[in-house]
């Protein structure tokens, strides 16, 4: 249950605003992250199954169907977000020594 509002209703929206608006305080991110993942979730359930045709070519709106492209959307934009941030990522290396 948490996981599902995590996925629906805040990480595609966080992903959102960390690529678009990188300068926006704590808790402007945190509203535009819920607002922007809501808006993501609407856009895929009108896209699974707004007419017959669709609903047909697609499955309709299932609960398997939203988790997969919730899944595939904020797979997507975490992408992109470490492809942007890649400079600022530091793995550490070991040395091994035999």
């Amino acid at each position: 249950m948490i996981s599902g509002l995590l996925f629906a209703m805040f990480l595609p929206g966080y992903f959102i605003t960390q690529i678009f608006f990188r300068e926006v305080k704590l808790l402007e991110r945190m509203l535009l992250s819920i607002s922007y993942s809501i808006m993501i979730t609407i856009g895929v359930a009108i896209s699974l199954g707004y007419n017959e045709n669709v609903k047909n070519i697609t499955g309709g709106i299932t609960s398997f169907n939203l988790w997969l492209w919730e899944l595939i959307i904020t797979s997507i934009l975490g992408a992109v977000l470490l492809v942007i941030n890649r400079k600022n990522i530091h793995i550490p290396k070991f040395n091994k020594k035999l």
